[in-house]
C-alpha cells in the first residue's frame, strides 16, 4: 500500500495519502464507504488528480487507520477530518464521499468547515430507509428483546444476547468486528436529512439506477433538501460499480462540477 501520513486528534487517528504534490488551485479529499478503505477510491481519484491537489483518506477502523477510541458517529468522523484539513495549507476544498463518506461530508459542511467549497456524493448515504408498519414493529420487538437480554446479563450471561444478535442482526452488522459494532450502529442510525437544508454549498449527487443500498430515491431526497444540489442518475450502475466500471462516466461529471466551482 502506498505511503500515507498519520494524523491524530482527540485520541482518534486517520491516515492520509497525497496523490499529487500540487498545492492548488483546488484540493480534492476522498472519503471511502463503510467497510472499505482509500483503495476503493484510488482508480477514480487517480483519473482526476490533474485537477489539483488530491488526498485519499483511511478513516478510523478502516484500511491502515486504527479503530476509533469509542463509539464514533459520523459527526465524530467529521470533526477528525476537519481537524486534519485545518492542519493543511489553506486551499479551496471539495469533499468526494462514497456512501458513508458522504455522511461525513454533510456533517463537515453543516459545521461550516473552513475551506470547503463543494461536495460530491457517489452513492451517498444518510437518508433513513422507509419501513413498513410490520418492519417497524419487528424492529421494536428485536430492540426490546436485546435490552431485556442485556438487563438479565448478570443472571443469564452473554449467551442470550449473542444468540439474538446472530439471529436478528443484519449481515452488515455481523460482518463488523465486535469492537466496531457500536460505531457501526452510530453510523447507520445517523440521519443527515435534518442537516441538509443548512448545507448551502454546491453539491453534485451521483447515483446508480440499479443501486439497492442507496437507491436513486436517496439522491432525490438529498436534491430536494439541499439548496444547491444537482442530481445525476446513471443507468445500470450499482453501489460499487460507480467506482469501478462506471468511473469513465463518473469522472467527467466530477471534473465538470469542480471546474465550474473554479469559474
Amino acid at each position: 500500500m502506498p505511503q500515507s501520513v498519520r494524523f491524530s486528534h482527540a485520541n482518534a487517528t486517520l491516515r492520509a495519502e497525497p496523490l499529487t504534490e500540487a498545492d492548488g488551485p483546488i484540493r480534492l479529499v476522498w472519503l471511502h464507504g463503510w467497510g472499505h478503505s482509500r483503495e476503493s477510491l484510488r482508480p477514480l481519484a487517480e483519473s482526476l488528480c490533474n485537477l489539483g491537489e488530491s488526498w485519499l483518506l483511511d478513516l478510523p477502523g478502516h484500511g491502515e487507520a486504527p479503530n476509533p477510541p469509542e463509539a464514533y458517529s459520523p459527526a465524530h468522523y467529521a470533526r477528525l477530518v476537519a481537524a486534519w484539513l485545518a492542519s493543511q495549507p489553506p486551499c479551496p476544498t471539495v469533499i468526494v464521499g462514497h456512501s458513508f463518506g458522504f455522511r461525513v461530508a454533510v456533517h463537515m459542511a453543516h459545521s461550516r468547515t473552513s475551506s470547503l467549497v463543494g461536495l460530491v456524493a457517489v452513492a451517498g448515504a444518510g437518508v433513513p430507509r422507509v419501513l413498513s408498519p410490520r418492519q417497524r414493529i419487528r424492529r421494536k420487538l428485536i430492540r426490546f428483546a436485546l435490552r431485556t437480554a442485556k438487563g438479565l446479563k448478570p443472571l443469564l450471561g452473554e449467551g442470550v444476547a449473542n444468540a439474538l444478535r446472530h439471529r436478528f442482526g443484519s449481515a452488515d452488522y455481523l460482518a463488523v468486528s465486535p469492537e466496531l459494532r457500536p460505531t457501526f450502529l452510530a453510523v447507520v442510525n445517523d440521519n443527515v436529512t435534518t442537516l441538509c437544508p443548512q448545507v448551502t454549498l454546491p453539491t453534485l449527487l451521483i447515483y446508480g439506477q440499479a443501486d439497492t443500498e442507496t437507491p436513486p430515491a436517496t439522491g432525490q431526497t438529498f436534491q430536494r433538501l439541499m439548496p444547491q444540489a444537482q442530481l445525476q442518475v446513471l443507468p445500470h450502475h450499482t453501489h460499487l460499480s460507480l467506482l469501478a466500471g462506471g468511473r469513465h462516466v463518473v469522472a467527467p461529471l466530477i471534473r465538470r462540477f469542480v471546474q465550474a466551482l473554479q469559474g
